[in-house]
Protein backbone atom coordinates (compact mmCIF):
# COMPACT_ATOMS: atom_id res chain seq x y z
CA UNK A 1 0.00 0.00 0.00
CA UNK A 2 1.57 3.50 -0.94
CA UNK A 3 1.28 6.37 0.42
CA UNK A 4 -1.31 8.01 -0.91
CA UNK A 5 -3.25 4.50 -0.20
CA UNK A 6 -2.79 5.37 3.49
CA UNK A 7 -3.95 8.78 3.13
CA UNK A 8 -7.31 8.27 0.98
CA UNK A 9 -8.06 5.36 2.81
CA UNK A 10 -8.00 2.92 0.11
CA UNK A 11 -6.20 -0.59 0.44
CA UNK A 12 -6.60 -1.48 3.65
CA UNK A 13 -9.92 -1.54 5.94
CA UNK A 14 -10.19 1.01 8.25
CA UNK A 15 -11.49 0.88 12.17
CA UNK A 16 -15.15 0.36 12.55
CA UNK A 17 -17.44 3.14 12.76
CA UNK A 18 -17.85 2.77 16.24
CA UNK A 19 -13.90 2.91 16.93
CA UNK A 20 -13.83 6.37 15.45
CA UNK A 21 -16.23 7.40 17.65
CA UNK A 22 -14.68 6.56 20.26
CA UNK A 23 -11.41 7.95 19.22
CA UNK A 24 -12.95 10.58 18.64
CA UNK A 25 -14.07 11.18 22.05
CA UNK A 26 -10.79 10.14 23.93
CA UNK A 27 -8.91 12.93 21.67
CA UNK A 28 -7.67 15.99 24.40
CA UNK A 29 -9.71 19.18 23.69
CA UNK A 30 -6.36 20.89 23.59
CA UNK A 31 -5.27 18.42 20.39
CA UNK A 32 -8.50 19.21 19.06
CA UNK A 33 -8.13 22.80 19.33
CA UNK A 34 -4.55 23.24 18.22
CA UNK A 35 -2.38 26.15 18.33
CA UNK A 36 -3.77 29.40 18.24
CA UNK A 37 -5.39 30.25 14.95
CA UNK A 38 -5.13 26.84 13.77
CA UNK A 39 -7.90 25.43 11.61
CA UNK A 40 -11.08 23.30 12.71
CA UNK A 41 -9.55 21.37 9.22
CA UNK A 42 -5.78 20.47 9.79
CA UNK A 43 -4.80 16.81 10.01
CA UNK A 44 -2.36 15.12 11.44
CA UNK A 45 0.18 12.74 9.78
CA UNK A 46 2.64 9.71 11.11
CA UNK A 47 6.25 9.76 9.29
CA UNK A 48 6.93 7.29 7.16
CA UNK A 49 10.08 5.79 6.34
CA UNK A 50 11.36 7.27 2.99
CA UNK A 51 8.83 10.74 3.57
CA UNK A 52 10.10 14.09 2.51
CA UNK A 53 7.71 17.02 3.90
CA UNK A 54 7.72 17.95 -0.44
CA UNK A 55 6.01 14.83 -0.28
CA UNK A 56 3.78 14.60 2.54
CA UNK A 57 2.55 18.61 0.89
CA UNK A 58 1.93 16.74 -2.40
CA UNK A 59 0.15 14.30 -0.94
CA UNK A 60 -2.33 16.84 1.18
CA UNK A 61 -2.14 20.01 -1.16
CA UNK A 62 -2.59 17.97 -4.13
CA UNK A 63 0.01 17.51 -6.93
CA UNK A 64 2.15 20.32 -7.68
CA UNK A 65 1.74 21.74 -4.09
CA UNK A 66 4.77 20.60 -2.86
CA UNK A 67 6.28 23.96 -2.12
CA UNK A 68 3.59 24.37 0.70
CA UNK A 69 6.42 21.71 2.63
CA UNK A 70 7.29 25.37 4.78
CA UNK A 71 3.63 25.72 5.87
CA UNK A 72 3.81 21.95 7.12
CA UNK A 73 7.67 22.77 9.13
CA UNK A 74 6.01 26.32 10.50
CA UNK A 75 3.19 24.27 11.72
CA UNK A 76 5.65 22.13 14.02
CA UNK A 77 8.30 24.22 15.19
CA UNK A 78 9.99 23.83 17.63
CA UNK A 79 9.37 19.89 16.88
CA UNK A 80 11.28 20.60 13.58
CA UNK A 81 14.47 22.42 14.00
CA UNK A 82 15.28 21.68 9.75
CA UNK A 83 12.88 20.74 7.08
CA UNK A 84 14.84 18.01 5.37
CA UNK A 85 15.10 16.29 9.17
CA UNK A 86 11.75 14.59 9.74
CA UNK A 87 12.11 11.02 11.12
CA UNK A 88 9.65 7.93 10.76
CA UNK A 89 7.27 7.91 13.58
CA UNK A 90 7.12 11.95 14.23
CA UNK A 91 3.83 12.90 14.83
CA UNK A 92 3.06 15.91 12.32
CA UNK A 93 0.05 18.53 12.45
CA UNK A 94 -0.49 19.51 8.91
CA UNK A 95 -2.34 22.69 8.50
CA UNK A 96 -4.87 23.37 6.15
CA UNK A 97 -3.88 24.96 3.08
CA UNK A 98 -3.52 28.88 3.37
CA UNK A 99 -6.32 30.99 1.10
CA UNK A 100 -5.55 34.54 -0.39
CA UNK A 101 -2.86 36.58 -2.21
CA UNK A 102 -0.55 34.96 -0.83
CA UNK A 103 -1.75 31.11 -1.37
CA UNK A 104 -0.63 31.15 -5.01
CA UNK A 105 2.54 29.74 -4.33
CA UNK A 106 4.04 32.96 -5.64
CA UNK A 107 6.69 34.68 -3.59
CA UNK A 108 6.35 38.44 -3.15
CA UNK A 109 8.61 40.29 -1.30
CA UNK A 110 7.36 42.05 1.97
CA UNK A 111 7.86 45.49 0.58
CA UNK A 112 4.95 44.72 -2.41
CA UNK A 113 2.42 42.67 0.49
CA UNK A 114 2.92 45.59 3.24
CA UNK A 115 1.87 47.92 0.55
CA UNK A 116 -1.55 46.26 -0.17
Amino acid sequence: MGLLDFLTGKGKPGPAPDALKKTAAATPKAEESGAAGSSSTETFYVVKSGDTLWKIAEAHYGAGKGAKYMEIFEANRPMLTDPDKIQPGQRLRIPAAQTGPSAGGEWKPPSEIASK
